[in-house]
């Protein structure tokens, strides 16, 4: 090993960040995350024995349940932000509005967050995670290849973080709970050509259009792949990005603009996805190219390995011109 690829293994998330040159200002935004998340990591431990599961009885801008830990995670996220200068805007699920910090002294950044993806799981001790896209503050509702940078946190048997940029790819920071620090662990990654797996919800199969049933008929029969779904998009993602395949949330009957969230789930992803060197679609564009009309619109969502991607796109297409 050499002497630069020794310090690289060695080396915090912040310290990663400088080493590569980074500028200042987006090193402080990135600690704010993950210190953030490492309170949510802390939080999840122990919520069965504090309380902390279970509905608050309220519902989001979204129309869902919200739960304990998802209100207490988008604070958690909120109060550690406000504490970056380099942040002015600041765009959450779990708030119907966008917040702009209307400061002489805020830098240009804004961080758009899923505090909490997957959240139906906690109450069964499952996997969850936490999703955030960097922009500049004024590219918040232009298209996804705007984006400086996108991310997420996976709180599953370890805690690992996975950052995206541009120049730098897509890096793996496993949680040291030993220290407290995110470590870097593996990067940059790329995502295999071809996988064998792909996740879905199968029982919305009867509201899916008939290009994306034979799809998935395809994955599940000639193709060889298996079924790994679990509920949460950043656990499902997760498995996609380092063994390749395909993740599916396609428009359906009840949800004919797709359920995911373009600015905070489908973007940040597909981001991650081709700077690893994959894929995503909405079913008929690049998500990418997709200008945002509003803070919490909905997208469709394929994403994963080129070989499954390009035996997609033809029938998307053509379901595409059909229109």
């Amino acid at each position: 090993m050499t002497d630069a690829a020794q310090r690289v293994e060695e080396t915090t998330i912040p310290e990663y960040l400088a080493l590569k040159g980074e500028p200042v200002e987006f090193r402080a935004l990135v600690r704010q995350v993950t210190y953030a998340a490492k309170r949510v990591a802390a939080e999840l431990r122990t919520a069965g024995l504090e309380g902390m599961l279970g509905a608050t009885g309220e519902t989001n801008v979204q129309g869902e349940h919200v739960q304990r830990l998802d209100d207490y995670a988008n604070r958690t996220f909120v109060n550690n932000l406000l504490r970056s200068p380099a942040i002015s805007d600041l765009v959450s699920e779990e708030m119907p509005e966008g917040l702009h910090l209307a400061h002489q002294d805020r830098g240009g950044y804004a961080l758009l967050f899923d505090p909490i993806d997957g959240s139906s799981n906690l109450n069964v001790d499952m996997a969850v995670g936490s999703i955030f896209s960097v922009r500049h503050a004024s590219d918040v509702l232009a298209a996804g290849h705007t984006q400086i940078a996108a991310g997420y946190v996976l709180y599953g048997p370890a805690c690992v973080c996975v950052l995206a940029m541009p120049q730098n790819g897509v890096n793996v920071f496993t949680l040291d709970p030993s220290i407290g620090e995110f470590m870097f662990t593996r990067g940059p990654v790329r995502m295999p050509e071809r996988g064998t797996t792909y996740g879905c919800n199968e029982a919305n199969e009867p509201g899916w259009s008939p290009e994306v049933r034979e799809f998935v008929h395809w994955l599940r029969g000639p193709s060889g792949h298996s079924t790994r779904y679990s509920g949460a998009l950043v656990g499902d993602f997760h498995r996609i990005l380092m063994e390749g395949g395909v993740y599916l949330y396609p428009a359906d009957a009840r949800h004919p603009q797709g359920k995911l969230r373009l600015l905070y789930e489908g973007a940040p992803l597909a981001f991650i996805a081709k700077i690893a060197g994959g894929r995503a679609t909405s079913e008929s564009e690049d998500i990418l190219d997709i200008l945002p009309s509003q803070i919490h619109q909905r997208v469709p969502l394929v994403v994963g390995s080129n070989e499954e991607l390009e035996r997609f796109l033809p029938s998307s297409r053509r379901n595409h011109r059909a229109h």
